[in-house]
Parts: C-alpha cells; sequence; structure tokens
C-alpha cells in the first residue's frame, strides 16, 4: 500500500503525532533524547573497559566522575562498600572547584542499632542496605525529612538524594549515593540504576581478584618459608611448582627449573626412573619415601604425596625432599673411622716389628751388600705405612693434638725445609711471600706442617699433571704467602700454576679417599685429614682454582693466645 497522506508518513516513521508546523520540533527532541540514550550506553560500556580489577576503590570513583557528571547533575557522589566482618567503607566525592574525596568507616551493626533508635545518622542506608530496594527522595526539607541525616545535606543546600543498592546474586555489596540540589528525573534513577548494576559487577571483580591474590601471596609466603626442598609435577612428569629451598639447592631460575622433566632435574637421566616414586604414589593413593642420591652429589629423603581433582582423577604429585647428605656422610664417616681406628690399631704392632727389624739388619749389612738396598726399601716402605696408618689414626680423631703458642711463619719455614727439595728437584719455581710481623696463633705445630706439607706437594703434583697431559714447557711456580685477615684471622695461600680442579669436584676434594691421582700415588686422605686438622684448630681450608689455569689453596686459622687460666682456649680440648 502506498501512503499518500504527508502527515501519516511522517507519524509512520516518527511516531510523533503532530502538524506540519512542529513535527520538525517534536523530531529534533526524539533524535535527542535517542543521542542522550546512546551516549548513557557509551558510558556504560566505557565504565566496563575502563575499571580494572586491580584498581582501588577511590580510583573507581575518580573514574565514573567525569563521565556521570555529563548526564547527571549532582553535587556529592559517595560510595558504600561491604567490608568484610563489620565495616563499611565509604568514599565521598564532593564537586566543585576543589573536587574532594574523603574516604572513612561505618559499622554494620552500628547502622542497625541507629536505624532502630531513629536519633542517629545514616538510616536511609541501613534501610537500602536491608530491603535491598532503591530510595529516592526529591524534596528535602527540615520540616519532613524522612531520615535524621538528611539535616546534613538540607545545610548544604540539597535538595535530592537518590540510594541504590548494588546487588550480586540477590547479595548488597555496596551502594552507590548521589545528592544533588535540583530533583532528581526517572531518566537519571534509571541511569543510575544502569550504572549501579555495572559498578556491582566491577566491584565484585575487585574483590574477588584481592581475595585471589591475597591468598596467593599467602599460600606463596608459607610456600617459601618451608627450608626444604617443595617441587610439585605434573602427570607428565614435569615440575610446575617450586619454592625458594628448591631454586637455592638447584642453584637455576625458577623459570630455567619450571617445566623440565624431575628425573633430568634430579637425576641428568633422559627417560623416567625405574621404578619411578611418582607413578608409585598415583598408582597406591598412599605417601611414599625414598633416599637417593641426585645429580648434584647431594643425598636427598624424598616424601610423594598423590594429588588428585574433586572427581578423583590423579592430577600430580607433590615431592618435600630433605637434604641429609651432612647425615648421611657423617653416619658413613664415624663407621669408616672406628673401621679406620680398627685396622690402623691391628696393623701397628706388626709395623712396629718390621721396621725395627730393617733397622737392625741395616745396621749389620754393609751398604755394599746385595741385601743392603733390599733390607732398605723394606725399611722405607714400613715407615710409609706407619704415616699412613698415623693419618688414618687423625682421620679418626684417635689421635690428640696439644696446642701452644707459636709463630706460623716459623711453621711455613719448618715445612718448607721439608718438601722444597722435592719442589725443586721437578724443576718448579718456588717463591716464599712472608709476612714481616709474627703470626702467633695458639695451635699444633706438627699438625699444621703436615697441612702445609701435603698443600705444596698437591701443588707440585698438579703443576707435573697438567707437564704430562699438555705437553707445556711453561715454568711451574708454586707461590707461598702469609698474611693477617681484618677479622682476627691469619692465612696460609698456597698458589700454583697447575692443571686446576674442575668446580664440580671441588666439593668433594675433602672427602676421605677421594684422589684424582693415580694408584699408587696417593691414599686419598691428605686433604680429609688436613681439613680435620684445621677445623680442630678453629679454621678452614678454602679454595679457588681454575681448570687449566691453576688454584689456591688457603689455610685459615684464627688468632688466640694461650691462656692458662681458660682450657676453653684450647681449641684442641673442645672434643
Amino acid at each position: 500500500m502506498v501512503i499518500n497522506n504527508k502527515n501519516m508518513l511522517i507519524e509512520k516513521l516518527t511516531g510523533i503525532h503532530s502538524s506540519k508546523k512542529s513535527y520538525y520540533v517534536e523530531l529534533k527532541k526524539k533524535v535527542s533524547e535517542l543521542s542522550k540514550r546512546n551516549i548513557q550506553l557509551e558510558i556504560i560500556n566505557q565504565l566496563a573497559k575502563n575499571m580494572g580489577i586491580n584498581m582501588s576503590y577511590q580510583e573507581i570513583i575518580e573514574n565514573i566522575m567525569p563521565k556521570l557528571q555529563t548526564l547527571v547533575y549532582f553535587n556529592i557522589l559517595s560510595l558504600y562498600v561491604v567490608m568484610k566482618g563489620d565495616l563499611i567503607k565509604r568514599i565521598v566525592f564532593f564537586t566543585g572547584n576543589s573536587h574532594k574525596i574523603s574516604e572513612s568507616y561505618l559499622q554494620f551493626s552500628q547502622l542497625e542499632k541507629s536505624s532502630k533508635n531513629d536519633s542517629e545518622t545514616d538510616a536511609a542506608l541501613w534501610y537500602v542496605l536491608h530491603e535491598k530496594k532503591p530510595l529516592l527522595h526529591n524534596n528535602l526539607s527540615s520540616k519532613g525529612c524522612s531520615f535524621p541525616e538528611d539535616i546534613k545535606f538540607i545545610k548544604q543546600g540539597i535538595t535530592s538524594k537518590i540510594l541504590i543498592p548494588l546487588l550480586v546474586n540477590e547479595e548488597v555489596i555496596g551502594v552507590l549515593e548521589a545528592a544533588s540540589r535540583k530533583p532528581f528525573s526517572e531518566n537519571d534513577q534509571l541511569f543510575l540504576q544502569q550504572v549501579a548494576d555495572q559498578l556491582a559487577v566491577c566491584l565484585e571483580n575487585v574483590r574477588l581478584y584481592n581475595e585471589v591474590w591475597q591468598h596467593k601471596q599467602e599460600w606463596e609466603i608459607t610456600f617459601s618459608a618451608v627450608t626444604d626442598l617443595l617441587l610439585f609435577i605434573n602427570l607428565n612428569y614435569e615440575i610446575q611448582r617450586v619454592n625458594k629451598a628448591a631454586i637455592d639447592f638447584f642453584t637455576l631460575k625458577e623459570k630455567e627449573i619450571l617445566g623440565k622433566k624431575c628425573y633430568h632435574l634430579l637425576y641428568g637421566r633422559e627417560s623416567k626412573c625405574n621404578p619411578c616414586l611418582a607413578d608409585q604414589v598415583l598408582r597406591s593413593k598412599k605417601t611414599a619415601y625414598l633416599q637417593n642420591r641426585t645429580r648434584y652429589n647431594r643425598v636427598l629423603d624424598i616424601f610423594a604425596y598423590p594429588a588428585y581433582m574433586e572427581n578423583e582423577e590423579p592430577y600430580g604429585v607433590t615431592y618435600y625432599a630433605k637434604d641429609v647428605t651432612s647425615i648421611v656422610d657423617s653416619i658413613k664417616f664415624v663407621s669408616l673411622g672406628e673401621m679406620s681406628a680398627g685396622v690402623a690399631h691391628e696393623l701397628n704392632s706388626p709395623l712396629t716389628a718390621i721396621v725395627g727389624d730393617s733397622q737392625l739388619l741395616l745396621r749389620e749389612t754393609p751398604p755394599d751388600s746385595p741385601h743392603y738396598q733390599l733390607i732398605k726399601d723394606i725399611q722405607l716402605c714400613g715407615v710409609r705405612c706407619q704415616r699412613i696408618i698415623q693419618n688414618l689414626l687423625t682421620f679418626s680423631r684417635q689421635d690428640e693434638l696439644t696446642f701452644e703458642e707459636i709463630n706460623l711463619n716459623q711453621v711455613v719455614e719448618k715445612a718448607l725445609n721439608l718438601a722444597a727439595y722435592q719442589i725443586e728437584k721437578s724443576k718448579i719455581n718456588l717463591v716464599k711471600n712472608l709476612d714481616e710481623s709474627p703470626l702467633m696463633i695458639l695451635g699444633n705445630a706438627q699438625g699444621l706442617e703436615q697441612i702445609i706439607i701435603n698443600l705444596l706437594l698437591n701443588a707440585k703434583d698438579a703443576i707435573e699433571q697438567k707437564q704430562l697431559i699438555d705437553g707445556e714447557q711453561e715454568k711451574g711456580e708454586i707461590i707461598i704467602s702469609t698474611r693477617i685477615k681484618p677479622d682476627k684471622f691469619v692465612a696460609v695461600d698456597i698458589a700454583d700454576n697447575g692443571c686446576g680442579i674442575d668446580q664440580k669436584k671441588i666439593s668433594q676434594i675433602f672427602n676421605p679417599f677421594y684422589t684424582s691421582k693415580k694408584v699408587g700415588k696417593g691414599t686419598g686422605l691428605g686433604l680429609s685429614v688436613s681439613l680435620g686438622t684445621a677445623q680442630s684448630h678453629g679454621g678452614f681450608i678454602d679454595v679457588e682454582s681454575v681448570p687449566g689455569k691453576g688454584s689456591i689453596f688457603s689455610l685459615i686459622l684464627p688468632i688466640k693466645k694461650y691462656n692458662p687460666d681458660k682450657e676453653s682456649e684450647n681449641p684442641g680440648e673442645k672434643d
């Protein structure tokens, strides 16, 4: 059907009943309302986009203020947020030149009390919180105010106020309040209701985000506070979470650990362990235990705990691991020490007879006799065996060291007199750089001499090994020096330009019977016994080494003076 009547056509298109003279005015008004509605929708959309989950409540108010003022006139905007417990947080924005924001707290129980007494303030707020309904008053006056707190608004010239609850799942999480010197229209109320709905969603997101973040922080603090290793492993044997103790243990960054296979990180394997501890606990749904030595030469007590989803589906395994290397090694060393002491005592008697008888035979045998050298070899080997036994006894702490006040420089000189010949015989340059002042300490001269001789001979062997392997003609050099450390310690430094030590092996060189020398060249007790002697003096041995460049071994001892009235000053009597 063709519409011939122009007025009917305009009415169909615009919905406006008007004459030819006034339809343009009506049409303009309709377009203005539609534009205003579009702006409102745009503001709601911007609110949803701009309010981040990590924003504070004050930032939320500051964010919505300029947008709201373009469509709704108000002088005061307040946001009430229901907090945990009994508190309600109030953020108030005052318009005008100052644009002032204030914050305060109310008590929920106090609101309830004031509403019942009807003599305190904020009874309107209690009404909206309790009834979960909006409240609009456009004619506030001192004569007919509905709520006592309206008086404070009236004194500021406020004649209208509107309170809208912020609802999430039928629960009030806050209230939006606007107060104005002009009345609010129905469109204002409708628009503020839409703003409140969007604001409720944003506040709930902020609350949930803060709760998750707080729980995450609390869990991470608890997780990191555990001094033993914690690892969470998924069903693909990949490490998903570790605590700080695990990061320190593996000496890797967290991002370098996450995603690695547990069997590769712990044991350096390319395939899963057989049997697999993770498979065992997931299959049995029970905690399992394993003690094993890792690729880092550390012994771990590992407790594995299965993790399941709510539907009983397997989720992963938590490893709780404790580094028990020192405990295991101490048990091993105690047993080794007891065995060494027993063996040493059993061998001492026959060796004494062998050395004594060989010395008697040497006295009776002329040097040109064909048997003289054989007897001499028997006597030298017997003496060497006695030294090994002496080291075993020292290692097992069966020998007691006597302490006295000594000059460390003199100890070094005496050790050099005993070892210099062997070093110079190997065409190694020996440099001596001793401190000019006497380094007086409380110690056992013989024990310290043995440490220094052992370190000097080890330096000689390192230089010879480098020359043998690399075939280099570089002149070997050993520098021995003494110094005073500022923290009441003295040190003997023995530096060489030998083969050096791999960083992974430095932690092993002080273990009993560990040696890198060929069979017959060393017993592996030298550094272990030296460290024990240094520790009995209250000191230690420090090592710095670069493979292919050389090493520096430092014997560091405390400066202590002899006091006969205080037995505790003698470190040899502590054990």
